[in-house]
């Protein structure tokens, strides 16, 4: 059981609402995740799991600590990164 922390019962619905949406928004990037990998696998590009490639270029490791990678030859967000989903 999660604590409620006081909430309203408006509060409590809107947050139950964002749980709801999230764990779609996660259950469709996993979907993608597996996706993604298999069209790269199969254009043979193989990268470590461990590793926050990017799925829009070859970069093959995610650099910095801003919300789009550091890397001068990639620039995408970091959510377009492997291992951020």
């Amino acid at each position: 059981m999660q604590p409620t922390y006081g909430l309203t019962d408006a509060e409590k619905k809107a947050y139950a609402e964002n749980e709801a949406d999230l764990s779609t928004l996660e259950e469709q990037l996993r979907s993608f995740d597996k996706v993604a990998n298999s069209r790269l696998a199969a254009i043979g590009r193989r990268f470590d799991p461990d590793a926050q490639y990017c799925y829009r270029c070859p970069c093959d490791q995610y650099e910095g600590a801003s919300s789009r990678c550091a890397r001068d030859t990639c620039g995408h967000s970091r959510t377009g990164h492997h291992g951020f989903i």
